[in-house]
């Protein structure tokens, strides 16, 4: 935090925004700064190419940090970043979102959420229940809920089923993920994730 706070003195005039996707931006930013700022983000490890990617995600503090929550976030989120590496694979995906929350409080707008991941706490145990089509532009959606909610180990293969269901599906490169989903809706995503008829999961 000191650092940013240091490149915002020396690049932007001192000024540094957080937006509600959790990213900074450094405003103000001369052209020909670009590069020695954009070297002194990798530097500190926050220079990754994935505004707007699958990669880029909201997640709450979830029950690591927040005495609310029914499930952890901050892991889940992790887990997915480290299965999806593939700088082509994500290019190729296009625009998703992925929100995480750690209980119905909803911080982390799962709801709205290309996909959404909500933490549920099935006798004392941590489970994720998955909704896909939502949305918080100017066509607002609440996302539909997919099946029963899969242990955290399970999660980054879900998504990964989810998202390769949408580049088989999508018409054509430019068809985003959302507007495959309003087009053929929820089945062929649920079968992908469960097959053809959802697993019944007791914890």
């Amino acid at each position: 935090m000191d650092a940013v706070a240091d490149l915002a003195d020396r690049y932007s005039f001192g000024e540094l925004r957080v937006t509600h996707r959790q990213n900074l931006v450094l405003t103000d930013v001369r052209q020909a700064d670009l590069p020695a700022l954009y070297g002194e983000l990798a530097a500190l490890g926050l220079a990754t190419a994935n505004i707007g990617l699958l990669t880029d995600m909201i997640a709450c503090p979830g029950l690591d940090y927040c005495a609310l929550a029914n499930a952890r976030s901050i892991p889940v989120a992790q887990d997915i970043s480290r299965h999806f590496t593939a700088v082509d694979k994500l290019q190729a995906i296009g625009a998703l979102s992925i929100n995480i929350s750690g209980c119905m409080n909803a911080c982390g707008h799962h709801h709205v959420g290309n996909i959404g991941i909500l933490g549920v706490d099935k006798k004392g145990q941590e489970f994720f229940q998955l909704t896909l089509g939502g949305a918080s532009d100017q066509n607002a959606t609440l996302g539909d809920r997919l099946g029963p909610g899969l242990p955290q180990a399970e999660v980054p293969a879900a998504i990964e089923a989810i998202v390769d269901q949408y580049l088989a599906l999508r018409d054509s490169d430019d068809e985003t993920f959302l507007e495959t989903y309003r087009r053929v809706g929820i089945e062929p995503f649920r079968i992908a994730v469960y097959g053809s008829e959802p697993v019944r999961r007791v914890a």
